[in-house]
Parts: structure tokens; sequence; C-alpha cells
């Protein structure tokens, strides 16, 4: 005789059980603010920051078995991954584009925390830890770009790395550190693949969890202003989790698919004794090579990029109150107008820079 199936009683607890397994589950408070957690509020960014290098630091340990780090096998290991190894293609451009969707959430998510008076108190701490890693971000994908060792990543890496020496007074001490040597060789090579590996992913994954931390700490997820006499609403975090959930396996998807669709990019094999027909940096870089054929190398490579920062930095303080919560208040208007123009010149010097 068969026994009666259990009781939806009897399985909420099991339920409850696994759901209490996932870290991902335990790192949210009991319950949360509505209008905080509203997918047309925060558009999912964050989390997709932290899927985006989750999946880029999977994708990468896999790599490790097969790249060799010196000037005459990285290339060929390369080669390796895309024409023999057994889905190593698709490996590699599943790195390639979540690290592409890494620097794009990351921006994005920053800029949705200025337009909505996010960056100020009790979150300045939290502002500048979101600008850090932004900035270690987008290294930790130059890096990963200068592995390659092909024939665009090379000259492009050239450019990077004698920007250093325009540096004043630590110049040549950061070159010989990161480079090693006089000239681009394995001893740089073996440096670049040492930080993209080690030191910029604990940087980075340190970076994220004191992020997380501080959000704690902060009180939260920013949320509107409550209209007069209105009660706030609070969801569970079992609402959360499901979206949480459901988004990161749709991004997930499209990540596959395009990997499955869109190769990593690979050109020819570095040559010393040769230029390349056109040198060009990661996308995200071009705004500051269009401005290196326009201006002193100091100025283009080194001030302009610290001065775009310290403004970043600075906005907290130069703002006054801005109202969290509230897109594009009028309070915040100044860092609004501020960081709208910084992007605008951005874009437009890349596209300056593609179209040339």
């Amino acid at each position: 005789m068969s026994s009666p199936p259990p009781s939806p009683q009897a399985r909420r607890p099991r339920r409850l059980w696994r759901k209490q397994q996932s870290i991902f589950y335990a790192l949210h408070p009991d319950r949360l603010p509505a209008e905080s957690i509203r997918l047309a509020y925060t558009f999912g960014l964050g989390g997709i920051s932290v899927l985006a290098t989750l999946a880029a630091v999977v994708t990468g340990v896999l790599l490790t078995f097969y790249y060799t780090p010196t000037v005459e096998d990285a290339y060929a290991s390369v080669t390796l991954l895309e024409d023999v190894v057994v889905y190593g293609s698709l490996v590699r451009a599943l790195h390639y584009w979540s690290a592409q969707l890494l620097v794009v959430a990351v921006t994005l998510h920053m800029a949705r925390i200025l337009f909505t008076g996010a960056f100020g108190r009790p979150r300045r701490l939290n502002w500048l830890i979101g600008l850090a890693l932004l900035v270690l971000t987008l290294l930790w994908s130059f890096s990963g770009y200068a592995l390659r060792w092909d024939e665009s990543t090379l000259y492009a890496l050239l450019v990077g790395t004698n920007l250093l020496k325009e540096i004043p007074a630590w110049g040549d001490a950061l070159y010989a550190l990161l480079v090693g040597d006089a000239q681009l060789g394995t001893a740089a090579l073996v440096r670049f693949y040492s930080w993209h590996v080690i030191g910029l992913t604990l940087l980075v994954f340190g970076g994220i969890v004191y992020h997380l931390f501080r959000l704690r700490r902060d009180g939260g997820i920013s949320r509107p202003p409550l209209q007069t006499g209105a009660r706030r609403a609070f969801v569970s975090k079992d609402l959360l989790f499901v979206r949480e959930i459901t988004v990161g396996l749709l991004v997930l998807a499209g990540l596959i698919l395009l990997s499955w669709l869109v190769p990593a990019p690979l050109s020819g094999p570095a040559q010393f004794d040769s230029a390349p027909d056109r040198t060009q940096a990661p996308w995200f870089f071009l705004w500051v090579q269009a401005l290196l054929r326009w201006l002193p190398a100091a100025w283009a490579g080194v001030f302009i990029p610290l001065l775009t920062l310290l403004a970043l930095v600075l906005l907290p303080w130069l703002n006054g109150k801005p109202r969290a919560g509230v897109w594009f208040d009028r309070r915040q208007r100044p860092a609004t107008l501020t960081v709208i123009v910084l992007a605008a010149a951005i874009v437009l010097l890349s596209l300056i820079e593609v179209w040339s």
C-alpha cells in the first residue's frame, strides 16, 4: 500500500531548508522595502555585476589549464583553445563577453546610484568603494585583454605601459614594477597574468564583499521618500530571491547564446618588428586613445583621466544633500549635469576614434 503524499505543511520546512543552504539567500534581510527592489528602479544591475564576475572567474579558471604565459607560447595556447580544445572557443567567448558585461553593468550601476541620489550620506564611503571597483574592473579587463598577445593587443599594451612613464615622480618605478624589463616580454606577460588571475581577482572579490557589507550597514538599497501620511510596504526576501534567480538565469542564457554566436576576438600573432595597420585600445579606453592624438601623452593618458576620477570622487561632498531614491532630483542637478557632460564627452571621443 503506497504512502500518502506529504502535506503542504510537511513540504514547507523542506523547501525552507533548501533555501537556507544558499549563501545568496542568507545575505538578504528577512524583509525589504517594496520600492527598493522594483526592477524598474534597480534594473538588477548590482546582481548582474556579481553574476558577470562569477561567470568570468569560473571560465577564467578553466582557461588557465591551457594558457601559457610566455612570449613564445601565449598566442599558440590561445589558438589551441580556439581550434583544438573541446568547447574551448565557447568557454573563451563566455569569459570575454562576461568581462564586457561586467564593465557595462558596473558602469550603469554607478550611473543609477548617482542619478537616484544614493551617493550622499550615509552612503559616501560605499560610493568611493563602488568607484574603486569600477577602476579595478577596467584594469582587470585590460590585463585580460593583454594576455591574448596578438597583433592588436601588443601595440595597445605598448601605449598603455608607456603612459606609466608620464606619471610624475613615480612613473619609471611603476613601469619597472609592472613591465619588469626595458621592453615588453615574458617578464611583463607573467606580471600581467599574475595580476589578472590572482591580484586583481582578489581585490575585486574583496571589494564586492565589503561593498555588500556597507550596503547592509548603511541601511540597504536606497528608496524613495514616503509621501505624507503614507506607510512603507515591505516584502519578504523570498520574492527578491526568486527575482534574482530568474534574472540571473536569463542573463546567463543570453551570455551563452551570445558566446555561441559571436566568438571572442583574436587577430594575428604579435610581431615586434612590424606595426599593425591599425592600433586600437579596448573599447572602454578608446576616449583616451582619441585624446592621445591631440594632446601631450601626460595630459591625455594621466592627468585628464585622474581629474575625471577625482570629480566623481568629490561629488558626494560637492553636491550638498541629494534626496536618495528620487531620479534626477533638482537637489542633485549639479552632480547629474557633471556626469552627463563627462559621459557625453567620453562617448563622443570614443565614436570619433572608431570612425577615424
